[in-house]
């Protein structure tokens, strides 16, 4: 996977992604049925000939990624017995060298490193995270704030051992009404490091370019953007420590009470939509243990109470677990429930294995939209096999949000923070804006065109001069690794005033090709706009292009200034 820069977006420059689709490459050890030397832990690749003999082992355990177009998956396996079951299943089975030795020897703390977990000083500890958090708030206080959501499980025993859940809102408070949801969630599944650090710093980066990216200003103006970070402190906690780093679920005492890192609930496990489902155990110390019962766990119930606050209940579906009551196409808001390392961009359903989602189509659409960014491969989330009790299948089937797991790259739970910075951050970035700009209308905008290289020239423009709004629309813009996206001429390009979603607001102007005449499905448009038509002083303006099917694409904006030319601005800076 390569990074997509964020700058193609803040500036509007025509971007794209070389996708990577390799998902587990070839092992240079031959996979056998022989037992191997040592006692354990080792990372291995399993090689597995059924369908049943992976649902099997899902049922119980919880793979690093799995593969199924190669039929191979990889698993940590802690001891002798543990690989004998493999290969008792059928597996054949090899030993991932490079894997186990960063398993089993994690980096450690450097004499210099100040801040950050013990050997990784880019990913943020559960306090740092709070304290970082805490002074956005302080810097951005007219659209940040925290929210306390509820409490951790050690919480509830002892106020002073555990954790509140901290959910960080961004949105312009001075601007009212109901405003469509993008929540992010990281840190579910404890070891998985890059998550948490992941959504923070795309709330860190949103506030910041409020007020300077003209897109992120009207998402915040009339949208929200909501992150949960840490979604599982206690278990964190645990796996910030070197020697205990690969906890997963909460740290739930009653059940597997051994102290080691199989103790609690797994709360991907435990949400109420299929709980109980296929890919989720009923053995307390396998690592997909859903709990004693659905939404057993006061994380989950924290996050559910939550969820059903900021988003409308947008799906009427019938008792039971209902897979195939449709939602409105006009239903909005995105979720997403952000994971590491399988390298793909996962929507529901993922709880039954062969079945689609009753808006199986607009969801496949905003996955390969959002894909085209992150260049994580987009898929039925059961692709890497069926997960009964998970957050997205609950959100997407009983609120009807669109609601999807982004499962980041890597080559393990704790990439190296060179790795991080260097090809994991940016591109998963970049889908997460793709998907703010579409949580107003996700089932509609995504199949529409979108509007790069948007710009205005000049800016200032004198009051007696004119204004040229230039922008590229582009109908393609899917990631086609798996199945592939129509797409259609781009018919028109608007240009409104006021935000275009607004009822009765009508454009201003239509650009017009710059080649003379709208017959592909990427065209570059512009319009001369006297400056005696817009208001006096900075102001956002608002386009939207439309395909030959009919398809809005999400909004694009632009800053335009109105007034006399300072010396200052003689070029064209604001």
């Amino acid at each position: 996977m390569r990074a997509l820069s964020l700058l193609c977006l803040a500036v509007a420059l025509t971007c794209t992604i070389p996708v990577d689709a390799a998902r587990i490459a070839p092992d240079a050890v031959p996979a056998t049925t022989q037992m191997p030397q040592g006692n354990g832990p080792w990372v291995v690749r399993a090689y597995y000939s059924s369908e049943r003999s992976l649902e099997r082992l899902l049922e119980r355990a919880a793979p690093w990624r799995v593969d199924r177009n190669a039929r191979v998956l990889i698993i940590e396996v802690n001891d002798r017995g543990e690989y004998q079951r493999l290969l008792d299943e059928g597996f054949r089975v090899a030993i991932d060298a490079e894997r186990t030795a960063a398993f089993t020897h994690p980096a450690q703390r450097q004499l210099d490193q100040v801040n950050g977990i013990g050997g990784y000083a880019c990913y943020r500890t559960v306090e740092e995270s709070l304290s970082s958090a805490q002074q956005l708030v302080a810097a951005h206080g007219a659209i940040a704030e925290l929210v306390d959501i509820g409490d951790s499980w050690k919480k509830h025993q002892n106020a002073a051992l555990g954790y509140d859940l901290w959910a960080l809102r961004l949105t312009n408070r001075a601007i009212g009404g109901v405003k469509p949801v993008h929540y992010l969630q990281g840190g579910i599944h404890a070891r998985e490091y890059a998550t948490a650090e992941t959504v923070l710093r795309y709330g860190e980066w949103l506030a910041a370019q409020y007020d300077v990216n003209p897109d992120v200003t009207w998402i915040l103006d009339h949208q929200e953007v909501v992150i949960l970070f840490q979604a599982n402190p206690d278990g964190r906690k645990v796996a910030e420590a070197s020697i205990t780093r690969s906890q997963r679920k909460n740290r739930n005492e009653a059940f597997c009470s051994t102290g080691s890192t199989t103790l609690g609930v797994d709360l991907n496990r435990n949400f109420p939509f299929d709980w109980g489902g296929l890919g989720s155990s009923g053995t307390a110390c396998s690592e997909t243990f859903r709990g004693p019962s659905a939404a057993s766990e006061y994380e989950s119930q924290a996050i559910i109470a939550y969820l059903r606050t900021i988003f409308p209940d947008q799906r009427a579906e019938n008792p039971g677990v209902d897979l195939t009551t449709p939602v409105s196409l006009d239903a909005t808001g995105i979720y997403m429930d952000v994971h590491s390392n399988a390298g793909t961009t996962w929507w529901p359903w993922g709880n039954v294995n062969g079945v689609l989602a009753p808006n199986s189509t607009q969801l496949q659409t905003l996955g390969r939209k959002i894909a085209y960014y992150n260049g994580l491969t987009p898929e039925q989330s059961n692709a890497g096999g069926a997960i009964g009790g998970a957050t997205d299948d609950f959100t997407f089937g009983t609120l009807g949000v669109a609601a999807f797991t982004i499962e980041m790259d890597g080559n393990d739970f704790w990439p190296s923070c060179t790795t991080y910075a260097n090809t994991l951050l940016q591109p998963t970035l970049d889908g997460f804006f793709m998907a703010s700009k579409l949580a107003r209308a996700p089932y509609r905008w995504a199949a529409g065109p979108e509007l790069v290289n948007v710009s205005a020239t000049p800016t200032p423009v004198t009051s007696a001069g004119s204004v040229t709004i230039s922008a590229r629309a582009e109908d393609a813009r899917f990631n086609n690794t798996v199945g592939s996206e129509p797409a259609q001429q781009v018919t028109s390009v608007a240009l409104y005033l006021l935000p275009p979603w607004q009822a009765g607001v009508t454009p201003v102007a239509q650009l017009q090709p710059t080649d003379g005449a709208f017959n592909t499905s990427a065209e570059s448009a512009f319009v001369d706009v006297p400056a005696s038509a817009l208001s006096p002083g900075r102001q956002l303006l608002y386009l939207r292009a439309t395909d030959a099917a009919g398809n809005q694409g999400p909004v694009a904006a632009v800053f335009v200034s109105v007034g006399e030319v300072d010396p200052l601005f003689a070029n064209g800076f604001e």
